[in-house]
């Protein structure tokens, strides 16, 4: 199964996006990306469509690319109606102020993370993460941006509750276990590139 805009032949040919992208786009990122709404407060409209939920967590030290964050947004959006968008990193860094304003200005919560002992990023996603999952109560996507071998743990977690989980990771920066244990998996260069090749073209 794939995602709704996106097909992935098993030739390595390019990914290809469809109409329905704008439809998504439209629907749900348009209707203000900075607001945050709670799983179980979700609109009878989503619920009596039976829409998914999308929930995004990023782990910024493993891929940091502030200028990617609509795009993974616009992503995000093409599934169902994103409830979640979180980034964890140490943004008291001096060199994390810039990219952590670009990110709240395309509506994601910068979760801080101080780094105080090993993984700390990778443990607070997690916790965040499996506690939403633990009381959604509807149809819910989870997309993970990361390649962190910690994903073996977290993907069967979650969907051992029900729910979907979507990988995206670097090449070269990804546990090969990941893809076999996902629902679906793609490299952020792939999909954003295809992305970037659909809104120009619309």
């Amino acid at each position: 199964f794939r995602c709704s805009f996106l097909s992935k032949p098993t030739d390595n040919t390019p990914l290809i996006l469809d109409a329905r992208y704008v439809e998504a786009v439209q629907y749900n990122l348009i209707v203000g990306k900075n607001t945050m709404v709670d799983n179980h407060r979700t609109s009878n409209r989503s619920i009596d469509q039976q829409q998914a939920l999308v929930s995004m967590y990023w782990d910024y030290q493993n891929i940091p690319n502030a200028k990617q964050a609509n795009n993974l947004l616009l992503f995000a959006a093409s599934l169902g109606y994103v409830v979640t968008r979180k980034v964890y990193d140490n943004w008291q860094q001096r060199n994390k102020v810039s990219q952590k304003i670009t990110l709240v200005k395309d509506g994601w919560e910068c979760v801080n993370v101080p780094q105080q002992i090993p993984d700390a990023v990778d443990f607070s996603l997690f916790f965040d993460c499996s506690g939403e999952a633990a009381i959604s109560l509807y149809p819910h996507t989870f997309i993970i941006v990361s390649g962190d071998g910690n994903g073996e743990i977290l993907i069967p977690k979650l969907q051992n509750k029900g729910k979907k989980v979507i990988i995206l990771a670097r090449p070269g920066n990804e546990n090969k276990n990941l893809e076999r244990l996902a629902d679906e998996f793609y490299f952020l260069d792939e999909l954003l590139k295809s992305i970037e090749a659909y809104k120009l073209a619309a």
